[in-house]
């Protein structure tokens, strides 16, 4: 990118200069928020992904701006936020929030994950890197599922793309696959063979998704209980899936379409919250998770997330 034609003065516009490169706003987002104190020249160097002359001239440049000041002499010299400055503790909170963007959109990859107990793991490869914004999702389901829970997922999906501006590429196979989870990929959800990666706080593994399944089908019933138009909207949704045809899982579909025309709201309810080995299969095909709202599946969230009487 070239230069602006017209130079303007540091005193009137600082953060032309503040911002003026990649480098000096890593190098911010290390001294105000990852570290928040002083840090060395190579510390600093390597939590902001750059040379080590590079951070070294970033830094000199930040001091220059009164981002920085150096703290100690000889080897021991840091480099720390320099506290009189009247921007720090407000780009202390962008990068928070920068931060809090990158977590809410993972974790609600996590609860889409967790919504489905035909996945046994999955994962993100990588972030792009630069400005690229297709996001690469791998799934490992059980090969019951294989034949429609990719379209599943996809329309699952739609909403988070929507809300934080990305695609999602999804890939799924099945154990048979023996498909690796790269090191350094980020888990959502793990049936718990899955090693070097790192692992989002909440990962379930298999036998816990099982319970988590019922904890779910119980927060379930609560909406229906307050809303008995989810029955409704899962009917309908039911309808659509059988009429595009989901091959081997036509079957359970099938029984759910029966299950919705005939029962009412109350043993929809208690079937949800059954232990009976029919329920638990039930539970593994529910339609309803896939017609919540954003808003209902918050509250679903909120109403797991209460101790039971």
């Amino acid at each position: 990118m070239r230069s602006p034609r017209i130079q303007r003065s540091i005193l009137r516009y600082p953060l032309d200069e503040i911002f003026a490169s990649p480098a000096l706003v890593r190098l911010i987002r290390v001294l105000v928020h990852d570290v928040a104190g002083p840090v060395g020249v190579t510390d600093a160097a390597k939590a902001a992904g750059l040379s080590t002359v590079g951070a070294r001239k970033a830094l000199e440049n930040l001091e220059r701006l009164g981002m920085a000041e150096r703290v100690g002499t000889g080897r021991a010299q840091k480099y720390g936020p320099k506290k009189a400055n009247p921007y720090s503790d407000l780009l202390r909170q962008l990068f928070e929030q920068e931060q809090a963007q990158y977590e809410g959109m993972v974790q609600q990859l996590q609860r889409t994950m967790a919504a489905m107990p035909e996945v046994r793991d999955a994962w993100i490869d990588s972030v792009p890197g630069g400005s690229g914004r297709t996001l690469q999702l791998n799934v490992v389901a059980e090969t019951k599922a294989i034949s429609w829970i990719g379209p599943e997922l996809r329309t699952r999906l739609i909403e988070t793309e929507k809300q934080f501006d990305l695609i999602i590429e999804v890939a799924v196979s099945t154990r048979a696959d023996n498909q690796e989870v790269p090191r350094g990929a980020t888990v959502l959800w793990s049936s718990g063979d899955v090693v070097g990666a790192d692992r989002i706080p909440g990962a379930q593994t298999h036998s816990e998704s099982e319970e988590r399944s019922l904890r779910m089908s119980r927060a379930l019933a609560e909406l229906i209980r307050t809303d008995p138009s989810l029955v409704q909207r899962a009917l309908q949704y039911t309808n659509r899936l059988l009429r595009e045809g989901q091959g081997t899982a036509n079957s359970d579909i099938g029984e759910w379409r029966q299950l919705l025309e005939a029962y009412s709201p109350e043993r929809l309810r208690e079937l949800l919250v059954s232990k009976s080995s029919r329920a638990d299969r039930l539970r593994r095909s529910s339609p309803f998770f896939a017609i919540l709202t954003p808003d209902e599946r918050d509250r679903m969230m909120k109403e797991m997330e209460r101790p039971r009487r």
